[in-house]
């Protein structure tokens, strides 16, 4: 049995005229009357009564053909559904994101996203910098929210920024200087305590601060690594040390942390978009293209 014996089928169903749904089929109505009787046969069941008058639906046809609608139904839906996977419209998405993400990057890509693609089942996994880039190359996650630099084997992982941004000090508040409003030099905290996140956690970040405080003229004295930022500054807040953090996160716990910008050198943290290079995928090629055309200039508007 194949699909054009149901369209057949159908057309004379429609028709009950085999002359009818002969011509509606462009074919001569001989042909038309074996392919039934043949179709007949293979099912073991009459599906019309025949006369010289008219012919008829048995109750066996009437029901075959509601299943053969059906089938009909069903195959265009599939048809649709592969077609709109190959237009990165439908399908799967795992996208791999850094804690400090989901207080405005994240939650502005889902939205945007889900608008534009409703039909794509995203899937997130909240995993550090570190974590997303061996994930990226091992094909767990299809793209990654991390911080940036990375570094990059072979150019296998390509990489597109969203956002830089500068960096600020977190003080528990009542640190002697959280009472100052103008921004503070960063060698006035070379005796305090340093929180920052751990280099295998987040390299970037970590050399960055590192960096900050060499060029500062001094060596910072970690007491406590933590794994993402939010955790930096809960411990901030209970005054265990200070730390130096995007300018983003200057929202997380204020009523216990005071945020002060820092005099004299622009350091600034950069969060960027991350995805293989050999990603054929359209559904991934779409939610790329989609980030680059709305989610990155909204990013950098006022820049």
């Amino acid at each position: 049995m194949e699909l054009r014996h149901l369209k057949y089928f159908i057309t004379v169903a429609e028709e009950l005229h085999f002359g009818k749904a002969a011509a509606r089929l462009n074919m001569a109505q001989p042909p038309l009357s074996l392919q039934i009787r043949q179709l007949e046969e293979e099912i073991g069941v009459p599906l019309f009564h025949r006369t010289k008058r008219k012919v008829e639906l048995t109750k066996e046809g009437q029901l075959f053909l509601e299943k053969v609608y059906q089938i009909f139904k069903d195959l265009e839906g599939a048809i649709e559904t592969i077609r709109m996977v190959n237009r990165g419209e439908a399908g799967e998405i795992t996208i791999g994101f850094i804690a400090s993400a989901v207080y405005d990057i994240l939650p502005t890509i889902i939205e945007l996203y889900r608008k534009e693609y409703p039909n794509i089942h995203i899937d997130l996994q909240q995993l550090t910098t570190a974590e997303q880039v061996k994930a990226l190359h091992e094909g767990y996650i299809d793209i990654g929210i991390l911080c940036h630099p990375i570094k990059i084997k072979n150019d296998t992982i390509h990489v597109e920024v969203i956002r830089q941004e500068p960096m600020v000090i977190a003080l528990p508040k009542d640190h002697p200087l959280a009472s100052k409003t103008s921004p503070i030099n960063l060698v006035d905290l070379s005796n305090d305590p340093f929180i920052l996140t751990g280099r295998k956690a987040n390299q970037s970040h970590y050399d960055t601060v590192m960096n900050c405080c060499y060029q500062a003229g001094f060596h910072p004295k970690v007491v406590q690594e933590a794994q993402e930022l939010p955790t930096v500054i809960s411990l901030v807040s209970s005054g265990m040390g200070v730390a130096l953090v995007p300018s983003f996160i200057q929202y997380v716990l204020k009523t216990k942390v005071v945020y002060r910008d820092i005099r004299n050198h622009p350091f600034t943290t950069t969060t960027a978009l991350a995805w293989k290079s050999d990603n054929l995928s359209p559904t991934v090629h779409a939610f790329i293209d989609l980030m680059k055309k709305s989610v990155i200039p909204l990013f950098n508007q006022y820049d």
